[in-house]
């Protein structure tokens, strides 16, 4: 059943650390099922996984996806994502060590959590100017993805994900100014209205995970 809220904005929050949970029960999962070996693939599969979430993240801003559904199906989302992940996030794991992977996990959620706020603290709508820029910027970088995966250079990949960090930390402050406008506008009312932008905040939070160790990766290398 859908159910009002109260205060949109915080259940928006919680729904997505229950979100990042799912991701990481995934990721687990992946541990126990995925054979270890297969993780040392991953870098293989990087541009793919990247150009999926890419794409992901384009159809949710072209409202190609229902804006309205089950949190059910972002929760299922996320776990799946984590399967597919694990590979990635195993590589990077074992190529940066237990402690460089921490820090850069708590560090992008740090730069999360103050993008937030910081997008939270001004008028609503103050940021939605950026979003035709932001767009084209994604679209730039999927295709700039795509021609890594002919080229195949590392310097390449460091532009890309770079890029990646501004375009998404841009889009953290872009969604939580949208979602201040539709609240303020009385446009989310009940639980399945937050579904899609609890969706594009993971898918935010989740490629800039993936471009800072990227980023480290490289750079160690």
């Amino acid at each position: 059943m859908n159910r009002s809220i109260e205060n949109p904005m915080s259940a928006i929050f919680k729904c997505l650390a229950t979100s990042v949970l799912f991701m990481f029960i995934g990721f687990m999962f992946g541990q126990i099922f995925i054979p270890v070996s297969f993780a040392y693939y991953a870098n293989m599969i990087f541009t793919f996984l990247m150009i999926g979430l890419l794409i992901m993240s384009l159809l949710s801003r072209k409202n190609i996806i229902p804006r309205s559904f089950s949190m059910n199906f972002v929760y299922a989302f996320t776990f799946i994502d984590g399967i597919l992940t694990y590979p990635l996030l195993q590589y990077y794991l074992e190529d940066l060590g237990t402690g460089v992977f921490t820090s850069i996990l708590v560090a992008s959620i740090a730069l999360f959590a103050v993008l937030a706020k910081l997008s939270s603290r001004k008028e609503a709508g103050h940021y939605l100017g950026l979003g035709s820029i932001l767009f084209a910027g994604l679209i730039g970088i999927l295709i700039a993805l795509i021609i890594n995966i002919f080229i195949g250079g590392a310097m390449l990949s460091l532009l890309i994900s770079i890029v990646g960090v501004v375009i998404f930390s841009g889009y953290v402050l872009y969604d939580i100014s949208l979602i201040k406008h539709e609240i303020e506008n009385g446009e989310i009312r009940e639980k399945n209205d937050l579904s899609l932008h609890v969706l594009n905040l993971y898918l935010d939070f989740i490629n800039i995970l993936l471009d800072l160790l990227n980023i480290a990766s490289i750079l160690d290398d």
